[in-house]
């Protein structure tokens, strides 16, 4: 149930592509595949490098905070597979550049939370990055859309670290450039 609103988005923009030959492209302006494709793997790299650093947090998380790190996992695996699909979509092949994120030493639950929270910040980055250089449309509101779970986990990211309600509002345009408020980031 989760999964099709994905699904959905992923089947109209790749009927979309086989219709018109790339429907939602920006306004007659001029499309670079290739330059997507490489967009795109990048975003995948990001994305199995995701899901391996949330794999080297599990062990230092107990509970709630385990629950709610093995779901954000899975979710960031989806991402790895509507990206995948994307790129099949585009008659292209998922072949991601290395990427790593290391983790460093996460001996309690507070420095894995820590982690997370900039594992997050960063990977909304790189995705609201990925969304301006696409040039065929029909992909962007995809990546958007991961991008705004992203900063959904922040939130919840956030409270786990301690956050009074107020600091947990996101910032009206989240960038992952906002700092987790200080009161969370002391040890």
């Amino acid at each position: 149930m989760r999964g099709r609103p994905v699904r959905r988005a992923l089947a109209l923009g790749l009927a979309c592509l086989g219709l018109l030959g790339g429907c939602g492209s920006s306004g007659g302006a001029a499309t670079d595949k290739a330059g997507d494709v490489k967009v795109l793997n990048e975003i995948l790299a990001r994305q199995l490098a995701a899901v391996d650093a949330y794999g080297e947090a599990l062990p230092a998380l107990r509970g709630a905070e385990l629950s709610l790190a093995r779901r954000f996992r899975a979710q960031e695996q989806e991402h790895v597979d509507a990206t995948t699909k994307t790129l099949r979509g585009l008659d292209a092949e998922a072949d991601p550049p290395a990427e790593t994120v290391a983790a460093g030493a996460l001996e309690t639950a507070q420095d894995a939370m820590r982690f997370l929270y900039e594992l997050e910040s960063a990977t909304i980055d790189a995705e609201l990055s990925a969304v301006g250089k696409l040039t065929i449309g029909w992909p962007r509101p995809l990546v958007a859309s991961m991008a705004a779970n992203q900063a959904q986990r922040l939130v919840l990211i956030r409270r786990a670290l301690g956050a009074a309600a107020p600091e947990l509002v996101p910032e009206a345009f989240e960038t992952g450039e906002t700092a987790a408020p200080e009161e969370m980031m002391q040890p």
